[in-house]
């Protein structure tokens, strides 16, 4: 199926971009009608109101908040004009090569829309948020340096996250408390219906609701994020084929092959020989 919604792919350099003031207008400027990105952007509102629409729920905001907004989520940009806010936008290929911990506390941060903090909480992130911007507009930035302050900025708001947890859990919030029972429970539950009865909702309600959310279906979401778990256990430890399809919870190895075939074109023994050669090359 063709895609209904426009998505925007990220063309700032390396991939990373700390944008501010005018910049940050003219870029909420780009598209005033629902849309998705193919990367992430992680804001800060420091004081002023903004309304921030992301998968049906519109919420308005007052500083100081952090706002999360996941890779291919639907939305809308908000009016810049009563506010004062720092958006930082990195691609997944940015953050490809951190750690397995890392990303899964990626994985959490952007499962839900916002976090409400407090304006102490909110100065210890911009310390971090003002190096961030200093080595950016440096000529020689230093990539390693920019990804490391990343990885701290994420750290803290995961924190955050769960010391402001989401108070809300209403029909609307359905797809986000599905990708948060999704990063708990991929390697052991594969099937539609146990997130479902988690979430006290139907199969079809939660189709529904994840359709309207991403033009994907939950088993498609479950799949996607299996493969790619498959793929940095493969890519990135020593573990054999046959142990990465335990590690996953698929029942046996054939069953694991046939299911990495189908969507890479290679069995797993294969794609693991090959990324080997990859990285002695």
């Amino acid at each position: 199926m063709d895609c209904i919604l426009p998505n925007y792919s990220i063309n700032f350099r390396d991939e990373f971009s700390l944008i501010t003031g005018e910049e940050l207008e003219r870029f909420m400027k780009l598209d005033s009608d629902a849309h998705t990105h193919n990367f992430y952007i992680l804001s800060f509102l420091y004081e002023g109101y903004v309304s921030h629409l992301s998968d049906f729920e519109n919420k308005q905001l007052s500083g100081p908040a952090v706002l999360m907004l996941d890779v291919d989520q639907v939305h809308t940009h908000p009016d810049m004009s009563n506010c004062k806010i720092v958006s930082i936008a990195f691609s997944s290929h940015f953050i490809a090569d951190q750690t397995h911990q890392f990303l899964q506390k990626v994985s959490l941060l952007f499962s839900r829309p916002f976090i409400q903090i407090s304006f102490e909480k909110l100065q210890e992130l911009d310390h971090i948020i003002k190096i961030i911007s200093t080595e950016v507009d440096k000529e020689d930035a230093d990539e390693e340096l920019i990804k490391a302050l990343l990885n701290a900025l994420i750290v803290q708001c995961c924190g955050l996250s769960v010391k402001y947890p989401v108070k809300d859990h209403n029909v609307q919030g359905i797809y986000d408390s599905f990708k948060a029972l999704l990063k708990q429970h991929y390697h052991k539950q594969h099937q539609v219906k146990f997130y479902a009865d988690r979430l006290n909702v139907t199969t079809r309600t939660l189709n529904q609701s994840v359709r309207k959310s991403t033009l994907k279906t939950p088993k498609q979401l479950i799949d996607a994020h299996l493969l790619l778990e498959a793929k940095r256990l493969l890519y990135w430890s020593k573990v054999p084929a046959k142990e990465v399809a335990w590690e996953l919870g698929f029942e046996t190895d054939s069953y694991f092959n046939r299911f990495f075939k189908k969507y890479t074109g290679e069995t797993p023994k294969e794609f693991h020989r090959k990324q080997f050669h990859d990285k002695l090359e």
